[in-house]
């Protein structure tokens, strides 16, 4: 079973109240007319981004974490959701190309 933060516990992150400044958070699209309420994408969201309400799936208004994985993508048996924004932060890390893979190279 994947182990998610809560809401409570997300609050008390630092790096949680800095999101817009440090980092940008990943963003997925729900297609609600294909959504069957199943909950596999909630189940599968290790940021706990994803909740069913209404027997619809949408992202969380509080604090949506997402990290634009696609754990939620690959769970879901209707093929309702799509990633359109991946997570990415403003500071200390380098991002790579995120094309086809390959073999590494020799040194």
């Amino acid at each position: 079973m994947t182990e998610v933060l809560t809401k409570q516990n997300r609050k008390k992150v630092e790096s949680y109240l800095k999101v817009g400044q440090d980092m940008q958070l990943g963003e997925v699209v729900i297609d609600t007319s294909k959504c069957k309420g199943c909950q596999f994408c909630a189940r599968a969201c290790a940021g706990a981004a994803l909740e069913i309400v209404d027997k619809k799936c949408r992202m969380t208004e509080i604090l949506p974490m997402c990290m634009g994985c696609g754990d939620c993508v690959a769970a879901c048996p209707e093929g309702a959701i799509k990633i359109t924004y991946f997570m990415e932060f403003n500071h200390f890390f380098r991002y790579l190309d995120r094309g086809e893979p390959a073999a590494p190279r020799r040194f």
